[in-house]
């Protein structure tokens, strides 16, 4: 059974983009013999597909590229407690979950060249945040700027899901928010943050183009494939910017696709 994931963008001077994870992950399909030699025409579909596409039937694709524009990134993890008919009690969330995040945000400083720290440590501005809560929670969980409705449709699958919340620049990322079911086993947990946090990263579409790959509703991984180090290595490289028309990001990422290929000869 295939449960897809949506996508949302809304642009002008505000907007967000919002990735829902299923509801259930599958099994893991078997890996294609070719899983760690992606090919160029492979890659380039699937970067397109992946960094301007939309599931959603509401939204047209983004005319722009999507990503962070700022090197250090203050991070805040939080679990919310259910009070019953009071309001949503938060407490410092497990040191498991904690130690399963920051092991994926330190592999992905290595791909892209962010800073990750913790906010409450460095006393800075919190831009990426982390919310762990069960399942009966997730549409409850306080963000700024989203409407319940459109909450409330992005839990509905009982999965986990993250918003993108563009700046005043065109294409930069400002914020995000990852909101994760604690229902799940660990397997599951760790899975579910490795997937929202990349797609946060300006990568908010699926695809099967590429397998195994974390952007495949039919893999369900911990690790990065060699394919989806490649694609979030291409967004971040110097040479892409925030709000890139998709025609100069495709001609760029053709180039860049193929050197890191090369490399790997």
């Amino acid at each position: 059974m295939r449960l897809s994931k949506h996508f949302i963008d809304i642009k002008r001077f505000f907007g967000f983009s919002v990735g829902i994870a299923t509801a259930l992950i599958v099994a893991v399909s078997p890996a294609r013999a070719d899983g760690d030699n992606p090919e160029i025409g492979e890659l380039l579909k699937a970067f397109e597909i992946i960094a301007f596409g939309s599931e959603s039937k509401v939204l047209s694709a983004r005319s722009k590229l999507l990503r962070w524009d700022t090197a250090q990134i203050g991070v805040n993890m939080t679990q919310f407690l259910s009070e019953g008919d009071q309001d949503l009690k938060p407490v410092a969330a497990k040191d498991f979950w904690v130690k399963f995040a920051w092991r994926h945000l330190r592999n992905l400083e290595g791909l892209t060249g962010l800073t990750f720290v913790d906010s409450i440590a460095t006393k800075t501005r919190p831009r990426l945040t982390i919310v762990f809560t069960p399942r009966d929670l997730l549409s409850k969980v306080p963000i700024p700027g989203v409407q319940p409705k459109l909450q409330q449709e992005l839990a509905a699958p009982g999965g986990c899901y993250f918003l993108s919340f563009a700046g005043g620049r065109m294409g930069a990322l400002d914020r995000a928010f990852v909101v994760v079911n604690t229902d799940r086993d660990g397997r599951l947990i760790d899975h579910c943050l490795l997937e929202e946090l990349t797609q946060s990263l300006g990568l908010p579409n699926d695809s099967d183009i590429l397998r195994p790959s974390i952007f495949s509703d039919h893999d369900t991984l911990r690790k990065l494939s060699a394919g989806d180090e490649i694609l979030v290595r291409t967004l971040y490289h110097k040479r892409m910017f925030p709000g890139m028309s998709r025609k100069a990001a495709m001609t760029m990422a053709r180039l860049l696709i193929a050197q890191q290929l090369a490399a790997r000869r």
